[in-house]
């Protein structure tokens, strides 16, 4: 009985320990992430705030100079690490800090549409080869999966915008015609120091919520 005391009193002094750390971690990336949000908006506007909702998760309120945007927001999603089973699925499904900005527009969307984009998926057997050498590549335009039979006007053009845009990282796009009416995910990697698209990241979230007013006219 004393040693099961003694273990779940060890356990529980760990467990708030790599809670601390945790924490204290996140906190620390945070004011990394506020800077590259910051460099990223590359004049475009400011960071005015933070708020925590979350161990792993903040918001942070822009003040934009674009008058595109109203009320604008960028919600960052760090990989949960405050509980360690938390931490070990999100390494095992290879889990990415996540950027998601949204914002109110000064012409609210005529639609709702919300989009997902999927890069790539494979399907492989063990007998498979693994040389790629062996493998035969076909390379294809960007395609669109819909579960609407037929598109209004409006969706149309902004798919139109959609597809043509040449920034692939956003993993999913969002428009509403409730607020938020523009959403937007993408990994923070994006905005890093070190990425070739940093610079204009923001330029494309810009260019892409002007779609949806464009189809308007």
């Amino acid at each position: 009985m004393l040693f099961l005391l003694v273990s779940l009193l060890i356990g529980a002094l760990l467990s708030g320990v790599w809670y601390w750390l945790s924490v204290r971690h996140n906190r620390r990336k945070a004011v990394q992430v506020l800077r590259w949000i910051e460099a990223a908006l590359a004049g475009q506007g400011h960071v005015v705030g933070i708020r925590w909702l979350a161990p792993s998760r903040f918001r942070v309120p822009l003040r934009l100079t674009s008058g595109v945007f109203n009320r604008a927001w960028v919600s960052v999603e760090l990989t949960p690490c405050e509980m360690p089973l938390r931490w070990l699925l999100s390494k095992i499904r290879k889990q990415q800090d996540v950027i998601i900005f949204q914002a109110d527009l000064d012409l609210p969307p005529a639609f709702s549409l919300d989009v997902h984009n999927f890069r790539w998926f494979a399907r492989s057997s063990r007998k498979t080869s693994s040389d790629a050498s062996r493998w035969t590549f076909e390379q294809t335009g960007p395609f669109v999966v819909s579960s609407r039979m037929s598109w209004q006007k409006e969706i149309a053009c902004t798919m139109t915008s959609l597809s043509s845009n040449t920034n692939r990282d956003f993993s999913n796009i969002s428009f509403q015609k409730d607020s938020p009416h523009f959403s937007v995910t993408f990994p923070v990697e994006t905005i890093s120091p070190t990425s070739p698209i940093r610079n204009y990241m923001f330029e494309s979230v810009r260019e892409l919520a002007s779609s949806s007013s464009a189809s308007l006219y």
